[in-house]
């Protein structure tokens, strides 16, 4: 989701991660690779089992940090358009599905 305040653009990141699992430094080293400027990162422990950490970054291009974030094991909970996962999926499902009916 991308929000536009009066200083600048912002996008909200909205991601989750298995308690035993996470590590801040982990996640702000993955943010730095990738060059993203951090506005505001929030963490929420409300369920005992996972983190859901809500993140503002600087509006940017979501194409690369996505897929890095799930590399590490971190879910994107957020939908963004430059998230093409699903999409991905689908056509890899039909090509499967194609190739098992033959």
């Amino acid at each position: 989701m991308h929000k536009v305040t009066v200083y600048q653009n912002i996008t909200q990141l909205l991601i989750r991660k298995n308690r035993v699992d996470f590590l801040l430094t982990e996640l702000t080293q993955i943010l730095e690779m990738s060059n993203v400027n951090i506005t505001s990162l929030h963490l929420e422990h409300q369920n005992p089992a996972y983190v859901d950490v809500q993140i503002s970054l600087d509006a940017q291009e979501l194409k690369h940090l996505l897929p890095t974030l799930r590399r590490f094991g971190y879910e994107v909970l957020s939908k963004h358009p430059e998230d093409d996962l699903e999409e991905k999926l689908q056509v890899n499902s039909s090509y499967l599905d194609k190739y098992l009916s033959i």
